[in-house]
């Protein structure tokens, strides 16, 4: 019976692997070639910083809200002054 839990728990350790792999496999042979599921051996692309990295944002300007949109009672105000 220890043979059996053994080969099991190497079964179910090894199934989803395996199928990972074969999905894997079948993505490649089908053409796909960086949208993987498990990453390539590629560098991944580096960032550059200072000031050769492109255009920055100066001024941020915050959002304006409305007062009839930020001082709104709750729908059931009126319920809740007849229940007290």
């Amino acid at each position: 019976m220890n043979f059996v839990n053994e080969y099991a728990l190497l079964f179910a350790v090894a199934l989803p692997v395996v199928a990972i792999v074969g999905i894997q496999v079948y993505l490649f042979v089908s053409g796909e070639r960086d949208t993987l599921l498990v990453p390539g051996l590629n560098r991944y692309p580096s960032v550059e910083y200072g000031k050769d990295a492109g255009p920055v944002a100066m001024q941020v300007v915050p959002a304006a809200f409305s007062k009839a949109a930020t001082t709104t009672e709750p729908s059931n105000d009126e319920m809740e002054r007849q229940t007290a």
